[in-house]
């Protein structure tokens, strides 16, 4: 099967909230109270996803038959973080449904989120990793991520440690030249 890629519009709002809620609950899910769980999958309503959009939102969809496979999210940083007069974009999401995991899909999301946030002007991007996901850790470090400091990532009223990291986008590495 070929999967595809292309940027999601608002009328992806419902594929992308259902994707969100079902990765999501599906990796992290069995850590968190159902009451937790529920009030962290608010945000991924389709009308949250609509909004968000039909705003400032850019998401790169990957589909198979039309089927929503996996989706990377970018914006404006929201990290309170110093940023040393660099211009910068954040990675909110990158999902991908586990029988895709290990397909390549993912490592295509993060390409076009640097590439993306780049053509958009920032200088860095950054985003947050929880400290127990050693294979996201792992793929993000591969990228050239660098951890920079701990953060705490709400889920209802639970706190977990994410930890924030920012790639370089205007710097080539050895593996990129």
């Amino acid at each position: 099967m070929s999967v595809t890629y292309r940027t999601a519009t608002v009328a992806d709002a419902a594929r992308l909230a259902d994707l969100g809620a079902r990765t999501f609950t599906a990796t992290f899910g069995h850590l968190y109270s159902s009451a937790n769980l529920a009030i962290f999958l608010d945000n991924h309503t389709q009308e949250r996803w609509a909004a968000a959009l039909a705003g400032d939102a850019t998401v790169r969809l990957a589909e198979v038959n039309g089927v929503a496979i996996g989706y990377a999210r970018i914006g404006p940083l929201t990290f309170a973080v110093e940023r040393g007069g660099r211009t910068a974009a954040q990675l909110y999401q990158l999902y991908v449904d586990a029988p895709w995991h290990g397909s390549g899909i993912a490592a295509t999301l993060l390409d076009w989120s640097a590439t993306t946030a780049r053509e958009q002007g920032a200088a860095d991007l950054w985003l947050s990793v929880f400290v127990d996901n050693p294979r996201a850790r792992r793929f993000y470090a591969r990228a050239g991520f660098v951890e920079v400091m701990p953060y705490t990532f709400m889920v209802g009223d639970h706190a977990d440690e994410d930890i924030i990291c920012r790639l370089a986008l205007d710097v080539r590495t050895e593996a990129a030249a």
